[in-house]
C-alpha cells in the first residue's frame, strides 16, 4: 500500500511539473478597456487625431472624419443606451453596459480597414462581441436606409455578418473566423435571432498573429456597419 500510495504521489507531482512547465511558456493578455478613463454617458472616437489607442500587447488603429464627426475602426465608451435608436446609439452596445456589466468597451465602426496590430506576436483566444444598439434595432425595425431583416412576413433569409481574419508574420492569413451577429436564414422563422447580448466568440483556430482584421457584411447593402467588443484575451509564447 504505501509503495502504490508513494507511485500516486510521484505521478501527481510529474502532472504537476508538467502542467507548471506549460503554463510557464506564455503571459496572458486581455484587453478589457476598464483602465480607460471616460466621463459618464461619454466615448472617445478619435477627435484628439491620435489615431489609436493601446491596451496591453493590442493596438487598436482609428481613423477620425472630421467633416462627419464620425471614425472608422476602434473607439471605446462607457454610454450605457439599450432602448433609443439615436446618434448615441452608435457609441452604445445593445447588452446595456461592457461585458460581465463593466463600464468600459469597444464600439467598432467598419468604413475603412478595421485592424488590431500587436506589439509582439499573440495567440488569440476569445473576445466577447454583441451589435451595437444602433445596428440592432436599424436591424429589427428597418430604419433610415436599412431593411427590415426577414421583410413583411419575415422569412426572407438575411444576415448580418463579423468575419475575423488573423494574419501571420509574413503577412499570411493563419484562419478565419465568422460570427453572425444576425441570422434569419433558418427554415422556422421562429429560430431567427438578432444577438442581444454578450457572445463569446472562439479566436483559436486564428493561430499566433501579428494582426487581426475585422470585416462586416450584410445581406442588405443598407444595414449600418457596427458592433461592440470587449475583453479581447490571447497569450504571448516565450
Amino acid at each position: 500500500m504505501k509503495i502504490k500510495n508513494l507511485y500516486s504521489f510521484i505521478i501527481l507531482i510529474a502532472m504537476l511539473i508538467i502542467s507548471c512547465t506549460d503554463e510557464d511558456t506564455f503571459r496572458t493578455e486581455v484587453a478589457d478597456f476598464e483602465d480607460f478613463e471616460l466621463e459618464k454617458q461619454s466615448y472617445w472616437i478619435g477627435s484628439d487625431g491620435i489615431g489609436q489607442f493601446t491596451s496591453g500587447n493590442k493596438i487598436f488603429n482609428n481613423v477620425y472624419y472630421p467633416d462627419w464627426n464620425s471614425w472608422s475602426g476602434f473607439s471605446y465608451s462607457n454610454v450605457e443606451n439599450s432602448i433609443l435608436y439615436n446618434e448615441i446609439a452608435k457609441y452604445a452596445s445593445i447588452a446595456g453596459w461592457g461585458a460581465e456589466k463593466s463600464e468600459n468597451y469597444v464600439c467598432v465602426h467598419q468604413f475603412e480597414k478595421v485592424v488590431i496590430d500587436f506589439l509582439e506576436m499573440e495567440e488569440p483566444r476569445v473576445v466577447r462581441i454583441t451589435n451595437s444598439t444602433y445596428t440592432f434595432f436599424a436591424i429589427k425595425y428597418g430604419y433610415d436606409y436599412a431593411k427590415k431583416f426577414g421583410g413583411r412576413d419575415g422569412s426572407d433569409p438575411d444576415w448580418f455578418k463579423l468575419t475575423i481574419t488573423g494574419i501571420g508574420y509574413s503577412n499570411e492569413i493563419t484562419g478565419t473566423v465568422d460570427f453572425f451577429l444576425a441570422d434569419y436564414r433558418f427554415d422556422n422563422n421562429e429560430d431567427d435571432y438578432i444577438v442581444g447580448n454578450w457572445n463569446y466568440v472562439d479566436l483559436r483556430d486564428l493561430g499566433i498573429v501579428k494582426s487581426l482584421e475585422f470585416e462586416l457584411s450584410s445581406s442588405d447593402a443598407g444595414t449600418p456597419l457596427y458592433f461592440c467588443m470587449d475583453d479581447l484575451k490571447g497569450r504571448i509564447h516565450y
